[in-house]
């Protein structure tokens, strides 16, 4: 039996959790004979380059899509003593590696306890604090919700590797791209998908192309009208009341009210994904002059289904 084989022997789980730095690289370069510099750089990955978070934008945080940077996970972890900071970490919710100016975190859990993606970027130096929230399909993959204290111009990114893959498929996984020099504290949430019956966290319009009721418009109309094609697409609706403001422009939410009747002449301003085969409809007791959603009509979009 040769080294290669031993290696193959040590199981993922008994390394879990363990940091690996400089030595412990270059004994695996070692035994794969693959030279460092053959790694690709994120910054050449095709996409890569695509929706990039800047951090310093995003201090007092919203949601951002941000770009991809493709992870190369390679073995298990290894443990190197005494050689300075750990160049990559793995427990069994995450696998991180330091690769040409990023960190790639490789999710290996998107159900586990969130504190575990914390846990192993706080390993590597980086003070990032990871949910994964269920998002609705669309969303899958994507950074949906950013905020931090004294966060630099560092990007950050999210998607699927490898690039273009179906996340939920069989080779496919979710990475966060951290860039190196990354300072202060974050908090991210990073959308994975759904469990049956879970209520999505981030709410997709329902009406734009692949949405649930994509090619129908409901803004507007009477809720007996939505309601019908609701019913004929085989979904059911949610309510959630809504109070426009003077003018139409904006609008508020009594929490009171949420258990009100919802009468088939209210009118409903939009339509969002609830849950998988569920779509909450955004209405009012009365109809005013300009949709509250949005101040205004609401933008055209691509309802084709």
């Amino acid at each position: 039996m040769n080294e290669l084989s031993d290696l193959a022997r040590v199981r993922d789980e008994e390394l879990a959790g363990r940091a690996s730095g400089a030595g412990a690289r270059a004994l695996l370069a070692s035994v794969t004979a693959t030279d460092p510099a053959d790694l690709p750089d994120p910054a050449t990955v095709p996409g890569a380059g695509r929706r990039r978070l800047r951090t310093r934008r995003m201090v007092m945080g919203m949601a951002a899509t941000a770009a991809l940077a493709a992870a190369i996970v390679i073995g298990p972890s290894f443990v190197d003593i005494g050689s300075g900071p750990a160049t990559s970490y793995a427990n069994s919710a995450i696998e991180i590696e330091q690769r040409g100016g990023w960190w790639i975190a490789k999710v290996r859990d998107p159900f586990a306890d969130h504190a575990l993606y914390g846990e192993a970027f706080r390993a590597v130096g980086v003070d990032l604090d990871m949910e994964l929230v269920p998002v609705t399909p669309d969303r899958v993959g994507e950074i949906v919700q950013f905020g931090g204290q004294d966060t630099n111009d560092k990007a950050i990114g999210g998607g699927a590797e490898p690039e273009g893959c179906t996340i939920g498929q069989e080779g496919c996984f979710m990475v966060v791209s951290v860039e190196e020099g990354f300072t202060g504290h974050g908090t991210l949430k990073f959308g994975r998908p759904a469990r049956p019956g879970e209520v999505y966290q981030s709410h997709g319009t329902a009406t734009r192309k692949g949405g649930m009721l994509a090619g129908f418009r409901v803004d507007e109309r009477p809720v007996r009208e939505v309601l019908a094609e609701v019913r004929r697409r085989g979904l059911k609706a949610v309510f959630q009341i809504i109070e426009p403001n003077p003018g139409g422009d904006g609008y508020g939410m009594n929490p009171a009210r949420q258990s009100e009747k919802v009468g088939g002449d209210w009118i409903v301003w939009e339509a969002e994904a609830h849950q998988e085969g569920v779509v909450r409809l955004l209405v009012s007791e009365k109809r005013v002059a300009k949709n509250p959603v949005y101040g205004g009509p609401k933008p055209r979009q691509d309802t084709s289904e």
